[in-house]
């Protein structure tokens, strides 16, 4: 695979005010300086995010580290990601921050503002990147520096279930053509011709989606210095507007199931049950979904102008406080670019920077993940231009988000005014 990147890019309240505190660390640990071995190795900690199966298969990719690397031992800690960053920001902030970290979105910002990250140049030695796809790299560089490792890279997609379209007696979209007033009123054509519980789609509100939508309209999410919102509030307000006429025109569900289909677990959702069409979602989690035969394509409105773009799924960094950062180094080494670990792991954090590694791995993956592989290729190939990294301060970004959409779909509030308000709170969040 080409990824055809060029530039760098990434992309809770409690967890911002955690971090505000006077960071403290393992600095003083007994370990520091320690020079492991097979009899008495150093110890590492690796904190993640995610399921129960996926702490499985990091759990087996540590266990062959352990062995390939007899004199470090890795203790892996998992978090589900509604509690992590909260946990995080307490570790840090109670002097326990681990040495290998999972990040995403605009936490490397985040962190790496407050000190809490080591720049990775440090421990460039043991850290091979020579085989990654052109412009992966970067994607861990903040202001010049790197101080994350991408684990592997996704995009924004929609899935599409043929089963409900079928049933429905709706035609597949082409999604070399296809707006997103096409998009609405395909979603109420499927619900109309459904049984009822089925619908055409649900509203998403992520923040790494309304940057696509920005770029899409010829805006950018955040401005260049990352002081404030870069969205105009015209073109926020189209995109609540969008989401309110999905629920009016019966495209999507009530306001309260969509708030409940969006907290549930990928194989509980909609989706997962086969009763909505098309979802908003990350490449990488469609094999979460379901077992049924989903097909990945383009958002609406990319044939117009492209807003999607590769990105980090998840990003691996190592804590400024580690006393052990070569051993941190190693392992991060171990986990994208070893092929045992990448035939375990796959392409569940994403799909591998290494080239090599994603050739070897193709052959292993089920159909869903090759056409999530086959989906990245043709975004690659569009060479969009990766936005600047989501700035620190925009952590809450989300929430922020998901309220004031929560508020629309109830009527609560106007798009106009949610686009206001978002884009006030959120600027004083940056500021």
């Amino acid at each position: 695979m080409k990824f055809g990147l060029r530039k760098s890019a990434v992309g809770v309240t409690g967890a911002i005010a955690a971090l505000a505190i006077v960071l403290t660390g393992c600095g003083n640990s007994p370990q520091a300086g320690k020079v492991g071995t097979a009899e008495d190795p150093v110890t590492i900690r690796f904190a993640w995010w995610g399921n129960d199966s996926r702490a499985k298969t990091t759990m087996e990719v540590i266990k062959a580290f352990e062995a390939a690397n007899p004199t470090i031992k890795v203790q892996g800690e998992n978090t589900e990601y509604s509690s992590y960053w909260d946990k995080m920001a307490t570790q840090i902030a109670g002097g326990t921050t681990p040495d290998v970290i999972a990040m995403s979105g605009a936490y490397p910002s985040e962190y790496a503002s407050r000190g809490v990250l080591l720049n990775l140049d440090k421990v460039k030695d043991q850290i091979d990147t020579s085989k990654f796809a052109e412009g992966t790299v970067d994607l861990g560089k903040i202001d010049g520096k790197q101080y994350t490792i991408t684990a592997g890279v996704n995009s924004m997609s929609m899935v599409l279930d043929p089963k409900v379209f079928e049933a429905a007696g709706v035609p597949m979209p082409d999604d070399e053509k296809w707006t997103w007033d096409d998009y609405a009123q395909i979603a109420a054509e499927i619900t109309s011709k459904s049984p009822a519980g089925t619908f055409g789609t649900t509203p998403m509100a992520n923040d790494s989606f309304l940057a696509v939508w920005a770029r899409q309209n010829g805006e950018d999410l955040y401005t260049d210095d990352g002081k404030k919102m870069g969205i105009s509030e015209d073109t926020l307000t189209r995109w609540f507007e969008l989401n309110k006429k999905l629920m009016d025109t019966g495209g999507a569900p009530s306001a309260s199931q969509t708030v409940e289909d969006g907290s549930a677990q990928p194989e509980m959702t909609l989706m997962g049950q086969g009763k909505q069409g098309m979802k908003i979602s990350w490449s990488n989690q469609m094999t979460s979904y379901s077992g049924a035969p989903l097909v990945m394509a383009k958002l609406p409105g990319e044939s117009k102008q492209s807003g999607a773009w590769l990105r980090s799924s998840m990003e691996y960094a190592i804590s400024s406080k580690s006393a052990q950062p070569k051993e941190a180094a190693l392992f991060i080494n171990y986990l994208v670019n070893n092929m045992d670990a990448a035939s375990k792991i796959k392409s569940d954090r994403g799909m591998p920077a290494n080239t090599e590694l994603k050739a070897g791995i193709t052959p292993l993956l089920k159909e869903t993940q090759q056409k999530e592989a086959a989906y990245l290729d043709r975004i690659a190939a569009l060479k969009v231009q990766a936005p600047k990294p989501f700035p620190a301060g925009s952590s809450a970004t989300m929430e922020v988000l998901n309220r004031y959409n929560t508020d629309v779909l109830f009527g609560k509030i106007s798009p106009r005014d949610a686009a206001k308000g978002m884009i006030s709170e959120v600027n004083q969040n940056l500021s």
